[in-house]
């Protein structure tokens, strides 16, 4: 039974539709992720799914008994002054409940007036007590201090005003309150957005122990790699569901625009093949004045307009034409940073470290949010020089930064006001560039306080554009950017020919970008000279993993995850049953991948000769039928041999 339902569901905010007739299921046990393009409507779904508003039309659905709880990504509505505590305690309110009648009872007992009353207060307590128990009521307090702890903030924040956090902090905190009510359906939006690469490792552990449904809204390709086996792809009013993790819906989709290319120029073929016999039949009949000839010329037409048209393939979501240029500075050191110290307040963040960059390096900075990464961005780019004793950047290098709060813009300013201010270039340059990160002549005068968060980021990247930078620090790029234009941005930083400075906690783009990690570590900066997945690996065997508990979660993940574990195999009867099965599978997707490609072929051939329409739909569905079998064997190979592969 569903747990969630959506029927033919339509919403739009007074511009474009983003729902469009949607149906949908969750159903017990569901690991789905939400993707698409800014602006598609992904959180749109998800509010609506959680209650919040109601759609135009069509209805959302939900079990009787089921508990739905959502994390957004900016928490409002807190009373003024309460305290962190009190804001996760207000999630037990039910088992607190439960322990103040349960000491009413218990005062109720001493005071019976016979043992026939005592001994019903007393089977009524017991009652109560069990109910608290099964709820967790007595490890309320460590559930919370571990969960909060798990998600990289200290016991010490559980006195502090919920207000008095940061807009990522609270983010965090809230994410930490909704696992904490531990419902049947959880409905998370970029829920990793403001973890540290502990927290989000963490929290896949978490998702993985978790009984209930999960839906969330999620850029982190890892992320949904790790945790999720559905994909709802949002895009254009439709909402198209896939199998299987990210990368499965990469492939599959990849696969599935391939098939509908090829299908579409076989049928534009024939389509081209009978409207040219066509016109020679017309023109036959009319030269020779032949009733037959026309009679075929119309019988032809007709087919034509009974044909069950493949839609053209989609072109794709426009992408960024421009490029990033280096200075080319002469020299060997882009940057040298020697006996630094920082401190934020009474706290030392670094302690006489150092640091050396050499030019064309891609360094990653890392560590535990709050341990002084972004505070060592800052120094670079408010006091790096040339002659500076401590922070000392190579001769001619000129550093620029992309900032993850956007915290540099006048809101006031149009566009292209601002980007000539920022860059001192003429209005064709600037109106240029701007058109080349996807910005329409209309957008030139458009204030920047209209600008969502991805536009703002593509507005930093014009700016940096029409500059030459030698020293690039990004402090967390990818926080406000689909997938897709994620996608984009590396793609243009792979092409970028001088010195990158990056934190991310954005794996996908460390992997693809970066070739050495600088680690914050006890106030000092650790060089490690290796890519960034290969760091992670050796960190964790080495158990340099901070400790966090699983919150009254003790499953392990599920998923082979790269630095993950799966469940210990306890007997080699097991797995001699699972490489079996995986031989099995094998000798399958060899026979599905034979079966896919004569369907394929039978299809391509029936379509270029006579039009019968009942055989081409027969063979499509047969070729359906045996890429959904095919993906599905493939899916159940790929994950049984990444389990046999874990010590």
């Amino acid at each position: 039974m569903a747990l969630l339902t959506l029927d033919r569901v339509t919403m739009h905010h007074g511009g474009p539709v983003l729902l469009d007739e949607v149906s949908l299921e969750v159903h017990p046990g569901a690991r789905i992720g939400i993707v698409g393009p800014n602006g598609a409507g992904k959180s749109t779904l998800l509010r609506l799914m959680a209650g919040q508003g109601e759609p135009l039309a069509g209805t959302v659905g939900r079990a009787r008994t089921a508990r739905v709880a959502m994390q957004d990504q900016e928490p409002r509505g807190q009373r003024p002054g309460i305290t962190v505590r009190e804001e996760m305690r207000a999630v037990f309110a039910g088992l607190d409940s439960l322990a103040q009648r349960m000491e009413r009872v218990a005062g109720q007992v001493a005071d019976a007036p016979d043992e026939a009353t005592r001994a019903a207060l007393l089977e009524a307590y017991e009652r109560l007590q069990r109910q608290h128990e099964h709820g967790g009521g007595h490890d309320i307090e460590r559930r919370i201090e571990a969960t909060l702890g798990s998600l990289g903030l200290p016991a010490a924040a559980l006195d502090r005003p919920f207000d008095s956090f940061s807009g990522g902090e609270r983010s965090v905190l809230g994410l930490a309150r909704v696992l904490l009510s531990d419902p049947d359906v959880l409905l998370l939006d970029e829920p990793s957005n403001h973890l540290d690469m502990e927290g989000v490792e963490w929290f896949i552990e978490w998702l993985a122990g978790h009984p209930g449904a999960v839906v969330m809204v999620s850029h982190n390709r890892h992320l949904l790699d790790a945790a999720v086996d559905a994909i709802w792809e949002v895009g254009g009013g439709r909402v198209t569901p896939w199998t299987g993790c990210y990368s499965d819906y990469v492939r599959q989709k990849e696969q599935a625009r391939a098939l509908q290319e090829r299908q579409y120029e076989v049928q534009q073929r024939l389509v081209r093949r009978l409207e040219f016999q066509a016109r020679r039949l017309k023109d036959m009949a009319n030269a020779y004045d032949d009733p037959g000839q026309a009679r075929r010329a119309r019988s032809m037409l007709k087919r034509l307009e009974r044909m069950d048209k493949v839609d053209r393939p989609d072109a794709g979501p426009r992408r960024f034409h421009a490029r990033l240029e280096g200075t080319g500075a002469a020299g060997r050191i882009a940057l040298q940073v020697r006996g630094l110290t920082l401190a934020r307040g009474e706290r030392v963040l670094l302690q006489d470290a150092a640091l050396e960059i050499e030019q064309g390096e891609r360094v990653a900075l890392v560590g535990p949010n709050g341990s002084g990464k972004t505070s060592l961005l800052r120094a670079v780019l408010d006091q790096g020089a040339w002659d500076h004793p401590v922070i000392r950047l190579g001769k001619s290098i000129v550093a620029d930064e992309y900032r993850q709060f956007h915290d540099g813009f006048d809101p006031a300013l149009s566009l292209q006001e601002w980007l000539w201010r920022a860059t001192q270039r003429d209005d064709r340059d600037t109106a240029a560039v701007l058109h080349r990160f996807l910005f329409t002549r209309e957008d030139l005068a458009r204030p920047i306080g209209t600008l969502s968060g991805g536009e703002k980021s593509r507005l930093q990247l014009a700016r940096l554009a029409l500059g030459k930078v030698g020293l690039l620090v990004l402090d967390e790029p990818t926080n406000h950017l689909d997938i897709q234009a994620c996608e984009q941005l590396e793609e243009m930083l792979e092409e970028f020919d001088a010195t990158l400075l990056v934190v991310s906690h954005d794996r996908y783009f460390l992997d693809r970008l970066v070739t050495r990690v600088v680690e914050v570590s006890e106030r000092q900066l650790v060089s490690h000279p290796m890519g960034f997945t290969e760091w992670w690996r050796r960190k964790r065997e080495a158990g340099g993993r901070r400790k966090r508990a699983l919150a009254g979660h003790e499953a392990a993940p599920t998923r082979a995850v790269e630095g993950g574990s799966l469940p210990r195999r306890e007997d080699a009867r097991a797995q001699r049953k699972a490489k079996a099965r995986l031989s099995t599978l094998e000798q399958e997707v060899a026979r599905l991948e034979q079966r896919v490609a004569a369907a394929l072929q039978a299809l391509e051939q029936a379509a270029q000769g006579p039009y019968d329409r009942e055989r081409l739909a027969g063979l499509e569905a047969e070729h359906g039928e045996a890429r959904e079998a095919l993906a599905q064997r493939y899916a159940e190979w790929e994950a049984l041999a990444a389990s046999l592969e874990q010590p």
